[in-house]
Order: structure tokens, then sequence, then C-alpha cells
């Protein structure tokens, strides 16, 4: 079970940004927008396969002691096995890789984790990506939305990752 809590800074900044695109002043359509463009962000993120919003999540894992979390990992700040805290300290965290190597004793038991992920700086051309799939989403308010725009699919091309 993964929860996220995403910067209030950044939803805003991007918020303002589908506004602009959409040519749309009111602030009566923000909470639609908001979830429009949450959820245009989201499945860009899948395409890619990594985070792009910076964000906090919460996560709860019955895994092994290597855990694997989405890059690109910015920080973990919490860690508990069975709800016992964790000195972070005393685990090994790679940033570059994405993955947290709690103590093997570990091993089999509910693992919570809290961390930070997400891009520092969006691209633009990832930023556009989400704009034009948000309003796409916006325009067409019907099931006819099945895939990614070409135009998002395409700006995001050279960001996608391949699991092996």
């Amino acid at each position: 079970m993964r929860t996220r809590e995403t910067d209030p800074t950044v939803m805003a900044r991007l918020l303002a940004r589908l506004k602009s695109h959409l040519r749309i002043t009111a602030d009566d359509l923000d909470g639609e927008l908001t979830g429009k463009m949450l959820a245009a962000t989201e499945a860009c993120e899948h395409r890619i396969g990594k985070v792009i919003l910076r964000s906090s999540f919460t996560e709860t894992l019955h895994l092994s002691h290597i855990v694997s979390l989405p890059r690109p990992l910015l920080s973990v700040d919490g860690v508990e096995v069975d709800g016992v805290p964790v000195e972070v300290a005393s685990c090994e965290v790679d940033l570059l890789d994405g993955t947290l190597t709690l103590p093997e004793e570990t091993e089999g038991k509910t693992v919570t984790v809290t961390y930070s992920s997400g891009m520092i700086q969006i691209p633009a051309d990832i930023t556009h990506a989400i704009l034009l799939f948000a309003s796409s989403l916006f325009s067409n308010p019907m099931d006819t939305v099945e895939n990614l725009p070409r135009a998002s699919a395409r700006l995001l091309r050279p960001y996608r990752t391949y699991g092996l």
C-alpha cells in the first residue's frame, strides 16, 4: 500500500500552467483541472517509469530486506519494521539505484518506508506532455481518451526506462 502527498508549490505551478494552456482565467474549475492534471501526470509517470512530481510517499511492504523505491529517489525519511522505528543510518540507501537495504533480520517482516521521490526540475518536454494529456482529458470528458496523445508519447520517449 502506498500513499502520496505531492508538493503543493509544484501543484500550484502546474495548475497555473494548465489554466494558461487551456486559456481559462476563472478559478471555479480548479478542482476538476487539478484532478485531470494529476491523472495525466501519473499516466506520464507510468509511461516513463519514474516519479515526475516531487512527492512524499509512505509505503508498506512485505518483501525481502532489499527494497526498490521509485526513482528519482531524493531521500529516505523514516523506516519501521513491524511498527518499530529503525534508524535510517543503520540502513544502506542508494539514491541513484533507488534501493534501500535493511538489516537481514528484517526479511519477511512488514516494512513501512517514508521517502521523497520526484524530479527536482521537470524538463519542458515532460511538462508539455502532461499539459497536452491533461487538456485532452479536460476537453473530452467522456470515455474517449484511451491512450496518451501521440504528441505526449513522443515527448516522453527519451525518458522512458524499460525493466528487465
